[in-house]
């Protein structure tokens, strides 16, 4: 319960923050929505011509990018602070962090808030709305997200990580991140092989909008079980991978507070 309400404080201290300035935190969402409106106005195009790919038609598309906004969303808004791991890890600035009686990587995570991760948001409402998804299916639409969020914030937390060992990585691991993003904006069933393996491990962009559209067109227990179970794999390398890093961590004897 503790943790809980450590987080819950976090995030409203963070994301008071990312919108203390109004001009710029609305700038940036309408930005990112209109970004992310104009991809999927390109798919409105090519399915005008073309019906169906790879089975979807233009309402999967919009589920697609719907749960992958809002993955993407809610990871940016509450943890947008994963981004900032690689860097606080070389330049030594864990000490402040560590030497509070709170969750250490919970700590990190939140202590950050992005704006643009507002800008997602309203585009998973917007999507949403345009597909025709009704109220009855919000449930898991929201599970779906949150799935993906997990998936996403860990994916970042283990690629940050590996500053621990690698050293100065953040410009290798931000693009690789940008890559899951690009790899997720295309159904996943276009691809086959080999590289449909690594869409659902390496790169698991299947398992932010494929999977998710999947359950929503047909929902299935075993696939609900699947997708649940590999968020909850995720979450745990990531915790592995940071604590096993961390006791390799070099103190930078940089003292001073964090909220």
């Amino acid at each position: 319960m503790k943790t809980f309400i450590f987080l819950a404080s976090l995030l409203r201290t963070s994301i008071r923050a990312s919108i203390s300035v109004r001009g710029a935190f609305i700038l940036e969402t309408l930005l990112m929505l209109g970004n992310n409106l104009i991809f999927f106005s390109m798919w409105w195009i090519f399915f005008r011509q073309f019906e169906t790919i790879g089975g979807w038609q233009i309402n999967d598309m919009a589920a697609s990018m719907a749960m992958l906004s809002g993955a993407y969303g809610i990871s940016n808004v509450c943890f947008g602070g994963v981004k900032n791991l690689g860097l606080i890890i070389i330049n030594g600035d864990l000490d402040p962090y560590m030497t509070q009686p709170k969750n250490l990587l919970l700590h990190l995570a939140g202590s950050k808030s992005r704006s643009k991760g507002w800008g997602h948001l309203v585009t998973t409402v917007v999507l949403l709305i345009l597909g025709g998804f009704k109220a009855s299916s919000l449930p898991l639409i929201l599970i779906l997200i949150l799935s993906g969020a997990i998936i996403i914030t860990c994916l970042g937390l283990i690629v940050h990580s590996l500053t621990f060992w690698l050293g100065s990585i953040e410009s290798v691991s931000q693009k690789y991140l940008d890559s899951l993003f690009v790899f997720a904006l295309y159904p996943t069933n276009i691809y086959s092989g080999l590289l449909q393996l690594v869409m659902f491990t390496l790169i698991p962009a299947g398992l932010i909008g494929y999977v998710p559209v999947e359950l929503l067109r047909a929902f299935s227990w075993g696939k609900f079980a699947f997708l649940i179970s590999c968020s909850l794999s995720f979450l745990g390398i990531a915790c592995f991978v940071f604590y096993r890093g961390l006791k390799r961590y070099e103190s930078g004897n940089k003292f001073g507070m964090r909220l």
